[in-house]
């Protein structure tokens, strides 16, 4: 179930949606979210067999990227889209949001940030429209009240969680589907799990460990890198923001042209956060630094330059 803002709840009447069903932008457009069965959206307008509706929820932080534009805050920075939940780290999943959705920042904590998107949902997925008690709030973070969550227990994960590395470190992927796993460990919101799961054969990668991989190989193969961490070293040439020439970027996202991986004489886009922008403008010129980030996309749509995310500075 979503969690709202009482002034919110007040003002427009909470349905429940029968079935699965897209949050689109308008009425029949672009998809910004898939909403759970069973979860409440608060509504008002109805276009034809679209209803107006509301969602609002708790998304990792990590998952998130500034980008102010057309009254949002943040946009989805996860390829594969991310949860979000009813509560920050400890609610069920309600909905799976799309790369590139815009969303309205309205708190953080812990490493979670609460937001909130208007958009459409067809009606025939919505129940009758009877008043909906608003969700209790949930659990906190590191409870022991908390079911089914102490090491050694098996759990449920719910479909749409995102898996990090480490707590409150980048997705290294997203769950599809509901999936038993073993709690090995719960730390400040964060719960380390065990999954035992398959996967084809071909889908076993031979990739270089992260300092063995050069642009060369990137260039060369660049569909095999995606998501593959490098550890480069690169000469900053500018800051620069997307704009429609480079359309594997939302626009306005700022970036960092580079060359490199050095002693290589190609270029590199450095994906970085809008508030890290300011530490790389204060370089001296052309200064060189050497950096851990993953691999966004092998190329741009019209150049051989990879594209990496930023994840940290190594020297």
């Amino acid at each position: 179930m979503l969690v709202f803002a009482a002034s919110l709840q007040a003002q427009q009447p909470a349905r429940r949606t029968i079935a699965p069903a897209d949050l689109v932008k308008d009425p029949g457009g672009t998809v910004l979210a898939r909403i759970a069965k069973d979860a409440t959206l608060s509504t008002a307008g109805i276009r034809g067999t679209w209803q107006e509706a509301t969602l609002e929820g708790w998304i990792s932080e990590p998952a998130l990227r500034d980008d102010i534009r057309e009254g949002f805050d943040v946009a989805v920075n996860i390829s594969a889209g991310t949860a979000v939940r009813t509560g920050p780290g400890t609610g069920a999943t309600i909905a799976m949001a799309r790369a590139g959705a815009l969303f309205k920042e309205l708190e953080k904590r812990g490493g979670w940030v609460k937001v909130r998107r208007t958009g459409w949902v067809v009606t025939s997925a919505l129940a009758a429209g009877q008043a909906v008690a608003p969700a209790p709030s949930p659990v906190a973070a590191g409870s022991a009240t908390t079911p089914g969550t102490t090491a050694g227990a098996a759990t449920t994960l719910s479909a749409g969680s995102m898996l990090s590395t480490t707590p409150r470190g980048a997705a290294v992927g997203t769950i599809e589907s509901p999936l038993r796993v073993e709690v090995v460990e719960r730390r400040e919101g964060w719960t380390r799990i065990r999954i035992d799961a398959w996967t084809r054969d071909a889908s076993l990668s031979d990739l270089a460990p992260v300092n063995q991989v050069s642009g060369a190989d990137v260039r060369e193969n660049p569909e095999r890198y995606v998501g593959q961490p490098v550890e480069w070293t690169l000469q900053v040439l500018a800051v620069q923001q997307a704009d429609e020439l480079r359309p594997e970027l939302p626009p306005g996202q700022p970036y960092i042209l580079a060359r490199g991986p050095l002693p290589e004489t190609g270029f590199v886009y450095l994906v970085v956060r809008a508030d890290e922008v300011e530490r790389f403008r204060n370089l001296e010129p052309l200064a060189r630094i050497r950096v851990r980030a993953t691999v966004r996309s092998g190329r741009t749509r019209f150049l051989p330059t990879p594209v990496l995310n930023f994840v940290r500075r190594l020297d």
